[in-house]
């Protein structure tokens, strides 16, 4: 049942707005094109790397948006004796002062060969200084197939854990994962441990478990892997949990968890999410992982495997929350402690439409795809997602242009350096022939060239024809080579204001829930009132966060007690600023936002998705959703208290006027008036709260008039009536 407002004149003071905003950082998944992922952070790099088949790779970047436009370097090629073929899912160590690489490869040219092999770098940076290939890693008892090494660090022991077959020495299914300890980083203790088989009901597609890698957290160690075929889209995270004072050696001190914790996402195309690792935020304050996910619906094992990033938040009893995969192409806040983003000339990062001179259209992924090679080229302006590009600065002087619509960025195929070679999307991998330049050629306009080939971005010739490709080809400064860039304004940081803040999913406000004034009153989302319940202070906080505060109460949002818990209320209370009051406003793109609370790391949420009024609002896991994404629209508090004024002056004078009489009230479809007319021509007049007139009637009666108000919009309004005799207004509500 709806509740009904009344319009209170009290307005509440924001407080004083600190002047400086330090920007929280922001990413896009994906952050690069390869499968099987590792990411760790040392000296204030992040190190990424990566499947390639043939090698041992390396990229490094200060932010996870900075990957996408990092040199992929090799630091390991093979040579006589060591493994040739298949390089899979290296993952890097410190120890004991030293970097170690664990790699699975084949001497073969069969998988059924494959085995773990270690590199070792004296050097502080792993990709400087030379990586040493030291040997095979196995267990002398059981030197069977064995891919996916990771090293476990518990009270002062390694462990080497990875996924391996049972009896035979080439890979008889199913895959299992096993345990041994390690004498010294490249040599294992004599016998194993069997930890996990591909045993439960939701992991036997493929019959394998692969993938391991540790966690520890409140006094545990969480193993999770990755199950099912890497083929099928089943693929998905697994957990294992132990206390950490315990041997992990002993299978019996291990509980296998009965459920996934995390798996595909239909609704934002992201299937057979895993083969992850984990890491810390810069500032060691959070925790992350990467994994790789396909748009494949059938589930895929080849290169439409991007990797992608996102927080970890963790539950009340201790074990972590995955949550759900996060839509591509959607702002992230990045983790904490982030150096800046490189700022760019002459074109500012943020989003834009990037329009033909030639035809006035914009550039548009076909068929709004997601799919790496989608074709590029002209279209009527849609306004949607496929028509709007991140355009970000990189730290060699020139940008990355990222579609919103899946996060893939702008590159000439297969690198070519020919004219008419065909631009379209793919993955993020740092190449040249996925770099621009923009150069002010007059009027608004720019040529936009590839740092590889030196030519320019060149539509077709097709006229004004939509669909005309998008191309490279010799600068000919013509009109098909210069582009307007038509800023959304989506990339603009939070300025603290006076706001309405609109649910993306329900389009419906934000609301102090019965404008209760109470500490602890409910959040929910309502139809827009226009009054002081639904308006907001966002408050800049001088770290990059922000205070909302209600302009009824004077309270602010509030996560209750600090809950990290995924589904905790969000609710008003006394201002302390502390940081679960405390919340981050990052574009999302198309104008929204995401809001994330400080403390839990989740999002301000509608609840189930719902798209009625008097859903709950609360904080949840961030995966992009719309109903995860608000827009803050400003508006003027002194035209709200001159409104509400008005109202309730008018209200008053209705008392000294004749015996007219106002029904139903709240009114659905119909306004009756009756009372004494005379006759006479009455002119009523509906204003909304900023006394803004919403209709008009004219109309001749004796004794009752009839206003249809079927068209107008729910809330609070006054309806002023006129005749030569009276004048009187009145309080309405329509539902």
């Amino acid at each position: 049942m709806k509740h009904i407002y009344s319009i209170y004149l009290v307005c509440v003071l924001a407080g004083s707005l600190a002047v400086f905003q330090a920007e929280a950082q922001s990413f896009v998944n994906p952050i690069s094109d390869l499968a099987d992922p590792f990411i760790t952070y040392h000296n204030g790099y992040y190190y990424y790397t990566g499947t390639t088949g043939g090698n041992i790779s390396m990229r490094r970047a200060t932010t996870l948006e900075g990957l996408k436009a990092a040199p992929l370097q090799v630091v390991f090629t093979p040579g006589g004796g060591q493994p040739t073929h298949f390089y899979w899912a290296p993952e890097m160590f410190r120890i004991n002062n030293k970097w170690y690489i664990y790699f699975s490869a084949s001497l073969t040219t069969s998988t059924n060969d494959m085995r773990t092999w270690v590199l070792e770098n004296t050097s502080s940076d792993p990709m400087s200084g030379t990586w040493v290939f030291k040997e095979r890693i196995y267990d002398p008892w059981n030197d069977l197939w064995a891919i996916d090494g990771t090293v476990l660090d518990l009270s002062g022991t390694n462990y080497f854990i990875w996924s391996g077959v049972d009896y035979n020495a080439n890979i008889d299914k199913p895959q299992r994962i096993y345990i041994s300890s390690m004498s010294n980083p490249w040599t294992l203790d004599p016998g194993r441990t069997l930890l996990s088989s591909p045993t439960l009901s939701w992991e036997n597609n493929g019959n394998v478990n692969e993938g391991p890698e540790v966690i520890r957290k409140n006094g545990k160690v969480f193993l999770v892997y990755s199950a099912n075929g890497c083929w099928t889209p089943d693929y998905r995270l697994g957990m294992l949990s132990m206390n950490d004072n315990l041997n992990p050696m002993n299978a019996g001190n291990w509980y296998k968890h009965p459920n996934p914790v995390f798996q595909s996402n239909a609704s934002v195309a992201a299937y057979g999410p895993g083969h992850h690792f984990f890491f810390t935020s810069p500032d060691g304050s959070q925790d992350w992982f990467a994994y790789h996910a396909t748009t494949n619906s059938s589930g895929a094992c080849d290169a439409s495997r991007t990797t992608r990033a996102q927080r970890i938040v963790w539950n009340s009893d201790g074990t972590p929350n995955f949550g759900i995969p996060v839509e591509t192409g959607t702002k992230q806040q990045a983790p904490a402690g982030e150096a800046g983003l490189p700022a760019g000339s002459p074109v500012a990062n943020g989003i834009y439409k990037i329009v033909v001179q030639s035809s006035n259209k914009p550039l548009d992924v076909a068929g709004c795809s997601v799919e790496k090679g989608a074709n590029v080229h002209q279209w009527d302006d849609g306004n949607v997602d496929c028509q709007k590009w991140h355009i970000q600065a990189t730290s060699d002087g020139y940008y990355t242009i990222t579609s919103l619509q899946g996060g893939l960025v702008l590159e000439v195929v297969n690198c070519s350096n020919a004219n008419a070679a065909n631009v379209q999307m793919w993955a993020p991998n740092g190449a040249d022939c996925q770099k621009w330049s923009f150069v002010p050629v007059g009027g608004g306009y720019y040529r936009i060239m590839s740092k590889q080939s030196g030519k320019a971005l060149d539509i077709q010739f097709g006229g004004n024809n939509n669909g005309a490709n998008l191309q490279q080809y010799d600068y000919l400064s013509n009109t098909q080579q210069h582009f307007r860039l038509e800023w959304l304004g989506t990339d603009e940081p939070m300025t603290s204001g006076v706001y309405r803040i609109i649910s993306r999913q329900s389009d419906l406000a934000m609301d102090l829930a019965g404008c209760n004034t109470n500490n602890g009153a409910n959040i929910a989302q309502w139809t827009w009132l226009n009054n002081n319940c639904q308006r907001w202070s966002v408050e800049d906080t001088g770290d990059g966060y922000f205070m909302i505060r209600s302009l009824h109460s004077g309270r602010v949002l509030d996560v209750p007690a600090c809950s990290d818990q995924p589904g905790a209320n969000i609710q008003q209370w006394d201002a302390y600023g502390n940081d679960c009051q405390k919340f981050s406003i990052q574009p999302a793109g198309s104008g929204f936002y995401s809001i994330i609370n400080k403390s839990s790391g989740l999002a301000v949420d509608v609840t189930g998705c719902s798209t009625s009024p008097g859903a709950n609002i609360q904080q949840w896991t961030y995966w992009g959703g719309d109903c995860q994404l608000w827009k803050f629209e400003k508006v003027s508090t002194s035209s709200a208290r001159i409104a509400n004024r008005k109202m309730n002056k008018e209200t008053v004078t209705k008392e000294n006027a004749s015996s007219l009489k106002v029904y139903p009230n709240p009114a659905h479809d119909y306004l009756e008036i009756s009372g004494s007319l005379g006759k006479q021509e009455v002119n009523a007049v509906l204003y909304d709260a900023l006394y803004r007139e919403v209709a008009r009637w004219n109309t001749t009666a004796d004794t009752q008039i009839t206003l249809d108000v079927k068209g107008v919009y729910p809330g609070i309004y006054v309806l002023r009536i006129k005749n030569d005799e009276t004048i009187a207004s009145y309080r309405v509500v329509i539902r």
